[in-house]
C-alpha cells in the first residue's frame, strides 16, 4: 500500500481545549522520530496525537469517512437533487448506490485509517523503551490498543478482510487478512483495554467502559452477521462469518452491557435534546462513552454541515442529503418527542427555544399532508448550534457522540432477545423509550411499548435503533448485520415524501448485496497486487 510505506510520523494532530477536565490534546508536529520517544512527556504527546487521528479516521472535518458510509444511501438519507454533491468525495456514488473502486472517499478513508494504525503501532513499539511510571505505561498501552481495536473494528465492517498490522514498519506488499483475523485482532485489543484501563471518565479519552461498549458493539455485530448469514450468497470466503459462535458472542455482549449499564457511572441524559445541543456538554458527558472534542483550532463540523444541521437559517447546514419519509413514519408523533427534534422545516424567520440555559434557533414545524412531508422544507435538524450574533456557520462545538449509553441499551436488548426471548429484550427498551415520551401527554412508557410492538422483534429493534440513533452513522451497519440491507433499501417508497419521490428510485435500482462492503481502493490494489482479489462486485 503506497500510503503506508510513505507515511512518516510527520503530524499527529489532535485538539486543543481549555477545560482541564478534558483530555489535553494540543496539536503536535515533528519531522523525525530520532530525537523523540525519549521521555514520558514524549509518550503523552504521541498518545494525544493518536487520539487526534480519530478526527481523520472518522472524517468529521472532510468530505469523506464514516459520516457518509454509515448514513448516506440508506433508508434514512437520500440525495437532494437541487444541491450539487461534493465532487471531492464522489458523494453522488453513495447517494445513488453506485460506489466504484476509484471512489475518492473510499480511498481517503482507507488511507486515513491506516495512517492512524501506523501512528498507534509506532507508539506501542516505543513504549517499553522509555523510563516512566509502570502504572501509567500500562494505561497508555491500554488506550493505544483501544484505539487500534477501534480502527480494526471499523476497517472490518467497512471493507471486510484487510491487512492487519501490529508492528512497524508496515509491510508494503502485505496481503489482505481474512475478516476473522481482523475482527479477532479488534476483540483482543479492546479486551486488553477493558481489562487494564481505569474507570475514570475523561471527555475525549477511552476508559474501561468505553472499551466495554465497543466490545459489546463488536460482539453483537459479529453474532448477528453469523446468525443472518451476511455475505453468504457472495461466496467470498475472505469475508466469511462462519467462524463466529453466535450464542457465545451474544452472551459476552449481554454480560458486558449489563455491567456497563449498572456499574459504569454513565446514565441516559434526562433530555434527549441535550445530546445534540452545542452548549450542553455537561449533560452530554453523562451519556457519551466516546466523543470527538471540538476546539478553536480543530473545529468539528465540515461533514455534519452536509446533512446534520438544520438548513435555511443562520448557523445551518447545506442540505446536500435529506431525510427519507421512512424516518418520520417510524415515530408516534403524538407521544415520541424525538421526531420533533431530529427532523424539521426550513424558515427565514423561525423562533428560538432554550435548552440547558442556551438559546437555539428552532426549526419550523413540517408541512405535512396526511403525515407526508410534501415540500422541500423537510430536513435533518438533529444537531443545533447556539443562536448568537457571531458564529462560524460551518462548525459545531458540542461533544459529537461516537458511542453513547442508549446504544448499549439497544444492543443489550438485542442480545437478551436472542438468549432469553423477545419479551425479555423488549423490556430492556423501556428506559430509552421512557426518555422519549412527551411528558405533557403521558409518562406511561407502555404507550410506546404498545405502539412500537412488532411481531418481528428484529424489525422492532431496527426501527427503535433508527428512532434513537438516526443520522449517527449507524444505519448501514445495522441493516447489513441483520441481513436486511438490500430488502430495506428496495422497500423505500418512491412516492411518499418529497425527497423519496425525487431520488430514491435510482438508489433502489442500483442496490445489491455486493454493496455491503466498500471496495479496496483501486490505486492501492495496483500498488500492491497482493490486496487482490477485491470484494465481490468490484
Amino acid at each position: 500500500m503506497k500510503t503506508l510505506y510513505k507515511f512518516m510520523l510527520v503530524s499527529l494532530t489532535g485538539f486543543a481545549i481549555s477545560c482541564s477536565d478534558y483530555l489535553d490534546t494540543k496539536p503536535v508536529s515533528f519531522t523525525t522520530i530520532d530525537n523523540f520517544y525519549k521521555t514520558p512527556e514524549d509518550i503523552e504527546i504521541a498518545l494525544r496525537g493518536c487520539y487526534g487521528r480519530l478526527v481523520s479516521s472518522y472524517a468529521v472535518n472532510s468530505r469523506s469517512g464514516l459520516f457518509f458510509v454509515g448514513d448516506i444511501g440508506t433508508d434514512e438519507l437520500v440525495g437532494n437533487p437541487y444541491s450539487t454533491p461534493d465532487a471531492g468525495s464522489n458523494m453522488d456514488q453513495f447517494i445513488f448506490g453506485r460506489v466504484v473502486k476509484t471512489n475518492l472517499m473510499a480511498r481517503d478513508l482507507w488511507e486515513n485509517m491506516y495512517r492512524s494504525v501506523y501512528a498507534i503501532n509506532l507508539l506501542l513499539s516505543k513504549l517499553d523503551e522509555v523510563s516512566m511510571n509502570e502504572a501509567r505505561r500500562e494505561q497508555v498501552r491500554g488506550e493505544a490498543l483501544f484505539l487500534r481495536g477501534w480502527h480494526y473494528l471499523y476497517l472490518g465492517m467497512v471493507y471486510g478482510g484487510v491487512p492487519v498490522y501490529t508492528t512497524v514498519p508496515h509491510e508494503k506488499d502485505k496481503a489482505r487478512d481474512p475478516l476473522q483475523r481482523v475482527m479477532e485482532q479488534a476483540l483482543a485489543d479492546l479486551q486488553f483495554a477493558y481489562e487494564h484501563l481505569a474507570d475514570t471518565h475523561v471527555a475525549g479519552a477511552a476508559n474501561r467502559w468505553t472499551a466495554a461498549g465497543y466490545l459489546t458493539k463488536l460482539y453483537c455485530y459479529l453474532a448477528a452477521s453469523k446468525k443472518y448469514e451476511v455475505g453468504k450468497r457472495l461466496n467470498f470466503p475472505l469475508n466469511s462469518f462462519d467462524w463466529v459462535d453466535t450464542d457465545a458472542y451474544y452472551r459476552e455482549a449481554k454480560q458486558l452491557a449489563d455491567e456497563l449499564i449498572t456499574a459504569s457511572g454513565y446514565r441516559l441524559a434526562a433530555d434527549y435534546r441535550s445530546l445534540f445541543s452545542e452548549g450542553s456538554t455537561a449533560e452530554q458527558a453523562k451519556e457519551i462513552l466516546l466523543t470527538i472534542l471540538p476546539s478553536q483550532e480543530n473545529k468539528t463540523g465540515f461533514a455534519p454541515t452536509f446533512y446534520l444541521f438544520p438548513v435555511g437559517y443562520y448557523g445551518g447546514g447545506w442540505g446536500t442529503c435529506r431525510p427519507t419519509q421512512e424516518v418520520y413514519d417510524r415515530y408516534d408523533t403524538l407521544y415520541d418527542a424525538r421526531v420533533h427534534w431530529v427532523v424539521g422545516g426550513l424558515g427565514t424567520d423561525p423562533g428560538t427555544e432554550t435548552i440547558d440555559g442556551n438559546s437555539y434557533v428552532k426549526p419550523l414545524p413540517l408541512n405535512l399532508s396526511d403525515g407526508v412531508a410534501y415540500d422541500g422544507d423537510y430536513n435533518v435538524t438533529k444537531l443545533r448550534a447556539i443562536s448568537s450574533a457571531v458564529r462560524n456557520t460551518d462548525f459545531y462545538f458540542g461533544h459529537y457522540p461516537l458511542l453513547r449509553l442508549a446504544d448499549i441499551y439497544l444492543l443489550n436488548a438485542e442480545a437478551t432477545a436472542h438468549l432469553e426471548g423477545d419479551e425479555a429484550g423488549r423490556e430492556i427498551l423501556k428506559p430509552v423509550r421512557s426518555r422519549a415520551l412527551i411528558q405533557t401527554h403521558t409518562n406511561d412508557v407502555t404507550v410506546l411499548q404498545s405502539a412500537y410492538r412488532r411481531s418481528d422483534f428484529i424489525q422492532e429493534l431496527l426501527d427503535e435503533r433508527s428512532r434513537e440513533l438516526c443520522f449517527e452513522q449507524q444505519r448501514k451497519f445495522d441493516l447489513v448485520r441483520f441481513g436486511r440491507y438490500v430488502t430495506t433499501i428496495q422497500g423505500i417508497s418512491t412516492t411518499r415524501g418529497v425527497w423519496n419521490s425525487l431520488t430514491a428510485r435510482i438508489l433502489i435500482d442500483n442496490i445489491s448485496e455486493s454493496k455491503i462492503w466498500l471496495p479496496i481502493p483501486e490505486e492501492d490494489e495496483i500498488s500492491n497486487p497482493n490486496l487482490l482479489p477485491n470484494n465481490p462486485g468490484y
